[in-house]
């Protein structure tokens, strides 16, 4: 992630919370068959990255069931 926003993340996001961050975004262009050429989807995932690194709800995939830990 390049800029601001990538150096932020960088100093402040666990490399724990960014793996899954990471899992999660590949369910989210796979289920949604999302394009990264595509400006919404890139502003569709950026919005839903910012959501999980605050904790805040996100979409999952239909019938997602999140594993026990």
């Amino acid at each position: 992630m390049p800029g601001p926003l990538g150096e932020d993340i960088y100093n402040n996001v666990s490399a724990k919370a960014w793996d899954e961050w990471q899992t999660l975004q590949t369910m989210l262009i796979n289920e949604h068959h999302l394009s990264l050429r595509d400006a919404d989807s890139r502003k569709y995932l950026l919005d839903q990255m910012n959501r999980f690194l605050r904790n805040e709800e996100t979409e999952t995939p239909a019938g997602y069931i999140k594993p026990e830990e």
